[in-house]
């Protein structure tokens, strides 16, 4: 490889695979010495539109669980040139499109699979949906 990947995006969702993702890209980031963008996405179509809580508080408290975790995760970490991203949107595309085109991303890690094994039945592979549609090269981390 004659170039070196600037900036790095990671997705992760809390499962095991995911977290493997992270470490994984934190290498890459450190061998690249890129940027590392460390999302998590809140899929806003999977909450509960029969709550009797308003939809801006349940994001509220989902974006801030989000942070949380992303922090705790970038401590773990250890890497200076990192920016963790609560991000409320549609998984697939924030991945693919949003995210990629905004942090001008040339490298995406995501776990082989997350935590919505069920979902993924009904909806498809995030993780297949990127490979397929990233505007980028993708590793995928099983």
């Amino acid at each position: 490889m004659d170039s070196k990947y600037k900036n790095i995006m990671v997705g992760v969702d809390g499962s095991d695979q995911s977290e493997g993702a992270f470490f994984e890209a934190i290498g890459a980031a450190r061998r690249n010495e890129a940027k590392l963008y460390v999302v998590q996405i809140i899929d806003d179509s999977s909450l509960l539109i029969n709550s009797a809580q308003p939809m801006n508080e349940i994001l509220a408290e989902e974006s801030e669980r989000a942070k949380q975790y992303l922090e705790k995760l970038a401590e773990r970490g250890r890497y200076q040139n990192m920016e963790i991203i609560p991000y409320i949107g549609n998984p697939k595309r924030a991945l693919t499109e949003e995210l990629p085109q905004k942090y001008e991303i040339d490298l995406i890690y995501v776990g082989a699979t997350g935590k919505g094994r069920f979902q993924r039945l009904l909806v498809g592979s995030t993780s297949g949906y990127i490979v397929n549609h990233a505007p980028c090269n993708v590793m995928v981390v099983r």
